[in-house]
């Protein structure tokens, strides 16, 4: 596109002008996209992911340079004129958050450059502020490495959408701010849900190793699909005291290279806690401390691979959890948990499905607490380390929930106890599998009220099933392979007659 001026729908700009950003609205949408009915559209674009809208088709064409063709872009088309091979109906299920009337903004139309050398976080902001005073849209980064020196803020219905890996996002932090976020949204610093809603950031490469990543903050209806994360400080996501946030298609091949990291964490801005903030103009500014939970949030459809052994692979961070699902997932090589709860953080209504947890120092470590936590699912999971040196502390440990339910869970490799549970009020464990331990295998060490069914305990270095003190266990069904002692309970060791014991 260098040394060019763009074809323009709504007029003329030329990349070699300077661009005020203090701009009418109505500037942005004649710089951003072409315009016009689909026949009056050219043959060929004029440089390498132009946009054209063809407002009676009510689709945007991109060109794609490395074909030589126009390649669909946005849009749902209609009945009489759908995206070309495909049904209308195909097409409106595939296209999130764009409709025939969204209009989409290119960034290098702006003179907003992925050269990996200019800093262009203010003038993204600028971009971004100025989407949303327009009613929200598509804001696009062709392939490139932009480096955002500030946090741009994200408004309501807004899309931020990169090329795939190719788009890169960095942000370079001076020595002393490392860890600030990356992206976030407007009203971060609102109380409750009060900040920007209904935004999205899609198919972007996050490396950035002096900043945090995605910063959903008091922000409410949020998606983050098809995210790959490298290096960062602390986290690729980071989602505070926001609600109705899913994470789709999540790769991380590193993890944070901070104190207590995690690629994926959910927080809460509790009271006092004087952290996870933005870059603005005037410095560094920190989300709203008012106790806002952090509820009704999902990640799937994810992969966990750092090749740098990150503390965790996904966090549950401080106090106050609620309706969170980790499904469809895969975590490895994490020096501590593969996923965590803190000590003493509250969580509600906690679901943990189709997940592996290979190659962790441990798998699943929900941190002590005696009560006030509910219903927590844990279904079709798998933890396994083989590496003895690796293995530590329990497979699987949770505490302090009301309601849980355990099934078709697997824990194989040298924990110290694979599977260990306190101050737990119905408990109920089916389909699950627990080996290798250096120690206990099933550990209900204090104030459980369990139920044990369909289970086995093999290989383990001393007891199958230890009983503590305060726990009322009830068994059927359970195997014992290769174990030192079957049951102890309160400190005596039991002859196993039957399982119903």
């Amino acid at each position: 596109m260098a040394g060019k001026t763009p074809r323009l729908g709504l007029g003329t700009y030329d990349r070699g002008e300077e661009w005020d950003h203090t701009d009418t609205v109505e500037a942005v949408d004649r710089r951003a996209i072409v315009h016009g009915p689909i026949a009056d559209r050219p043959a060929a674009g004029e440089y390498d992911d132009e946009l054209y809208h063809a407002t009676d088709q009510g689709i945007t064409w991109r060109w794609d340079a490395s074909s030589e063709d126009w390649v669909h872009f946005a849009g749902r088309g209609s009945a009489e004129r759908p995206v070309p091979d495909t049904s209308h109906f195909e097409t409106t299920r595939t296209v999130h958050n764009r409709t025939a009337q969204t209009p989409v903004w290119n960034v290098e139309a702006h003179g907003i450059e992925g050269d990996g050398e200019t800093e262009v976080g203010e003038a993204v902001h600028d971009l971004l502020d100025a989407v949303d005073r327009a009613g929200g849209g598509i804001v696009y980064f062709p392939p490139g490495r932009y480096l955002l020196e500030r946090t741009p803020l994200i408004g309501d219905h807004t899309v931020v959408r990169g090329a795939g890996p190719s788009t890169v996002l960095e942000g370079p932090r001076p020595d002393g701010d490392e860890g600030r976020a990356l992206l976030s949204n407007k009203g971060y610093d609102a109380s409750g849900y009060g900040g920007a809603s209904n935004w999205a950031v899609c198919d972007v490469r996050i490396d950035s190793p002096n900043s945090n990543g995605i910063l959903p903050a008091h922000a409410a209806n949020v998606r983050l699909e098809r995210i790959h994360g490298d290096r960062i400080y602390y986290h690729h996501v980071d989602v505070v005291s926001s609600k109705n946030v899913t994470v789709d298609g999540f790769l991380a091949t590193r993890g944070g290279d901070g104190d207590s990291n995690a690629p994926i964490q959910f927080d809460t801005q509790n009271a006092k806690t004087a952290a996870n903030g933005v870059v603005d103009g005037d410095g560094y500014a920190t989300a709203t401390d008012d106790d806002t939970s952090t509820r009704n949030c999902t990640l799937r459809n994810f992969e966990i691979d750092p090749a740098n052994d990150p503390d965790y692979g996904v966090h549950l961070h401080r106090d106050g959890h609620e309706s969170i699902a980790i499904g469809d997932g895969y975590v490895t090589g994490c020096r501590h948990s593969a996923i965590r709860a803190d000590t003493g953080g509250s969580v509600s209504d906690l679901t943990i499905e189709r997940v592996s947890c290979i190659e962790n120092a441990r798998g699943i470590s929900l941190g002590s607490l005696e009560r006030g936590r509910r219903e927590l699912t844990i279904s079709t999971v798998t933890i396994r380390t083989d590496d003895d040196a690796l293995a530590d502390g329990s497979g699987l440990y949770a505490s302090g929930f009301d309601h849980a339910s355990v099934s078709n869970v697997t824990v194989d490799g040298s924990f110290t106890n694979s599977i260990i549970f306190d101050d737990m009020d119905d408990l109920k464990l089916t389909n699950v599998t627990a080996t290798g331990a250096d120690h206990q295998a099933f550990r209900f060490r204090e104030n459980v009220d369990a139920t044990l069914t369909t289970a086995r305990a093999a290989d383990c270095g001393t007891v199958g099933v230890f009983v503590g003190p305060g726990c009322r266990v009830a068994y059927g069904g359970v195997r014992f392979d290769n174990v030192g002692t079957r049951e102890v309970v309160e400190g005596e060791t039991r002859e196993w007659i039957a399982s119903s014991a």
